[in-house]
């Protein structure tokens, strides 16, 4: 009789056992379905904003015999590029060295003698910067720049580029713009799949912003003389472009 008794007791735990794991299995069951129950899209937008600044690239570049007299050639010429623009009178005008740059300039390789030295080649770098709020305003000044450095000795133009000092709220504006975008496509795709959605669970990542527009780029040849007519300078919109992916539950 004690066997007897002692097997239904085991019995009833392992039936006891097996009903307690089903039930975790069934209540397991739906929360790992509905983890799954998720749509994942992504959005864009792009916001376009005036420039409200420009940089202009110059370089003054001389070649004379001696370093010494490469050097003093270039300085006075850069000096006089420098008094032409500060006398143009332009507010927020900034100018600034970017580099300095020393070259020696050798004859041909000849296998039966060393190279022979012709001279040095200077070639001063210079940055100027000008801000106006006036986009037409702004256009202008910068061609003055351009062609008042030309006409006094400046003989590289590197590069011109218009920006936007102050991109946080256009970066704002293309963030918000981007996720609308995102939970609009996701509601498309639920309409498709006839469900709907449910809450927004995350948003993935770190908003990617590309900078479009606003740059003109120029050969960094050397070239005698000045500017000749004006130089017409346009700035256009510049793009901010952001993107974002979600997860949306349904």
């Amino acid at each position: 009789m004690k066997r007897i008794g002692l097997a239904i007791a085991t019995a009833s735990i392992v039936v006891l056992v097996c009903v307690v794991a089903l039930r975790g299995q069934g209540a397991a069951g739906p929360e790992a379905k509905a983890e799954k129950r998720n749509i994942n899209t992504s959005g864009s937008a792009t916001v376009k904003v005036k420039p409200d600044s420009a940089r202009v690239y110059f370089g003054v570049q001389t070649l004379a015999r001696t370093i010494k007299d490469s050097r003093t050639q270039n300085g006075a010429k850069v000096k006089k590029v420098l008094d032409a623009l500060t006398g143009l009178k332009i507010d927020n005008l900034r100018m600034k060295t970017s580099d300095v740059h020393v070259e020696l300039v050798q004859s041909r390789d000849d296998r039966d003698s060393l190279p022979q030295v012709l001279g040095y080649r200077i070639t001063n770098s210079f940055t100027v910067l000008v801000q106006n709020d006036d986009t037409e305003k702004l256009n202008r000044d910068a061609s003055r720049v351009l062609d008042t450095a030309l006409e006094s000795g400046a003989n590289i133009v590197q590069q011109i580029s218009f920006f936007k000092r102050d991109l946080a709220e256009a970066r704002r504006q293309a963030m918000t713009k981007a996720v609308e975008d995102a939970a609009a496509n996701a509601q498309a795709l639920a309409a498709g799949g006839k469900v709907k959605i449910g809450d927004t669970v995350s948003i993935n990542g770190e908003p990617a912003y590309h900078y479009f527009g606003g740059q003109m780029a120029q050969s960094n040849t050397a070239f005698p003389g000045g500017a000749g007519d004006d130089t017409p300078l346009v700035a256009g919109d510049l793009e901010i472009t952001c993107r974002v992916s979600v997860t949306c539950t349904y």
